[in-house]
């Protein structure tokens, strides 16, 4: 089989870059994921920094010169994402302009360079395995501390680090139990980020890689995310995970019909015109306004739309910045919305950008005619339904600090995908031999495309034969192999 090859796509007139070699690739996703996973902080300069932030702005440099010199194909949301950063730090300038200097240089090191390191770190099948599989990891080592934190309400890591270092750590969640547990929120700011570390990465894990796994480390480490995810008691993380699941089943039976992809799109596209028309709100409102595990955060969340898209009808195009926005006196300024609180903050540009970027990833990994084999066709799909799960769960949350980094590195791990005609070999699953009856005098692996010759040469051995008498009759070429 065939790999991505080390240097970028030719085109006239430019010198293609030279990848990072597949040892260091490996590495630099890892220590980026651990760096993600390091909950401490401290400030410079009123600017605050993490681990996380300090290793992308040592890797920056080198990721511009492996984006610039065409690494990898240049594609329409490498564009959309530079014009995004560019546009947010343009609608902090104009409404925050205190805070521009601090917001654009780390809103570009968490969105700009986690989303480069996944498209220039993450080239080919191998690269995707071992990501998927260290952070499938990280997700299974959290269950301990986890199961610690949601039986005794104890952040145990956090507090060591708040008790014991001289750095400052986030601050434990006071949330109410829910189902006789409390929230576990592990090294993240907040419980339901925890969720999506799992939520997002099941079944990349289960489906994408799983079959290289032996059956047990399949069963055990899925059950082990899915855990994880659990122990958030987050709404938006367990319901991406189900949404996956149950968009997995409806492909399965799209695939009987027709064009899997263009069956449930439009069937989706039925089903939501059916809720807006029966409805009394927007529908995407009514649907996320729902994903809660109680009505009080459901009714909570469609205040939040409600008073939110004024806003935005207020200021649609550089957005009301960190400034305060109308709500009830009791409401705070919390957005639990993704897409709701980009378009309040940065106007509708930014919003178009992120969303073009997603929608363009999905159709050109998803594009017909792709090169392949099983195990591609698997990974598209499993990426495909992590990004579905991460567009709803965003509905119900937002993404901010470190998992936005991981959020947008998952997003430029797969757009290798839509370039596997460099990496069209056969699957790396083991290949079943062939134990059939083979009736026929020639070895094995004798070529088939000479059948007469060799029916020739059969009938010149029968003739040459000292103890044969009579004539020789022809053998058809038919049964000289099956």
């Amino acid at each position: 089989m065939t790999s991505i090859p080390e240097t970028g796509s030719e085109r006239p007139g430019i010198a293609p870059g030279r990848a990072f070699a597949p040892a260091r690739r490996k590495f630099l996703v890892r220590l980026i994921i651990v760096a993600l996973l390091i909950p401490i902080s401290f400030e410079i300069a009123s600017i605050r920094l993490t681990p996380s932030l300090i290793l992308m702005m040592l890797l920056f440099p080198a990721l511009l010169q492996q984006f610039f010199t065409r690494v990898v194909p240049w594609r329409m949301p490498d564009l959309f994402f530079f014009l995004f950063i560019v546009w947010q730090g343009l609608s902090i300038l104009i409404n925050n302009p205190e805070r521009f200097v601090a917001f654009t240089g780390q809103q570009t090191l968490l969105t700009l360079a986690g989303y480069l390191a996944g498209r220039l770190f993450i080239l080919d099948r191998e690269d995707f395995v071992s990501f998927v599989k260290f952070w499938a990891l990280m997700s299974m080592i959290s269950v301990p501390f986890a199961l610690h934190e949601a039986l005794r309400d104890d952040p145990i890591l956090l507090r060591m680090v708040a008790e014991h270092t001289p750095f400052t750590t986030f601050e434990a969640n006071d949330y109410e139990a829910r189902m006789g547990l409390f929230r576990a929120q592990f090294v993240f700011s907040h419980p339901i980020h925890y969720g999506l570390m799992g939520a997002l990465i099941i079944v990349p894990y289960a489906l994408g890689v799983g079959p290289r796994l032996g059956g047990a480390a399949r069963v055990v480490g899925t059950g082990l995310i899915g855990l994880a995810t659990f122990l958030s008691v987050s709404s938006g993380a367990v319901l991406a995970v189900l949404l996956q699941l149950g968009v997995l089943a409806w492909y399965r039976i799209a695939q009987k019909v027709g064009p899997p992809w263009r069956v449930l799109l439009a069937s989706g596209s039925l089903l939501y015109i059916a809720l807006e028309l029966a409805s009394t709100k927007n529908a995407f409102a009514a649907i996320s306004g729902r994903l809660a595990f109680n009505a009080q955060t459901a009714y909570y969340r469609t205040l939040i739309w409600d008073y939110g898209s004024a806003q935005i009808m207020r200021t649609p195009i550089f957005g009301n910045g960190y400034n305060y926005w109308p709500r009830l006196p009791w409401m705070t300024a919390s957005i639990d919305n993704h897409w709701l609180y980009m378009a309040m903050v940065h106007g509708l540009p930014a919003l178009f950008l992120m969303v073009g970027a997603i929608l363009y990833a999905f159709l050109a990994v998803n594009r017909p005619g792709l090169c392949g084999d099983r195990e591609l066709d698997r990974m598209r799909l499993a990426w495909t339904l992590s990004l579905i799960g991460l567009c709803m769960s965003a509905s119900t949350v937002a993404l901010w600090g470190e998992l936005q980094m991981f959020v947008l590195l998952l997003l430029g791990a797969g757009f290798w995908l839509a370039d596997t005609a460099a990496d069209a070999g056969a699957s790396r699953e083991p290949e079943v031999p062939d134990r059939r009856l083979r009736l026929t005098r020639f070895p094995p692996g004798t070529p088939r495309a000479e059948p007469a010759r060799r029916a020739a040469a059969y009938t010149r051995l029968r003739s040459d034969d000292p103890l044969r008498t009579g004539p020789v009759r022809p053998i058809s070429h038919t049964r000289t192999d099956t």
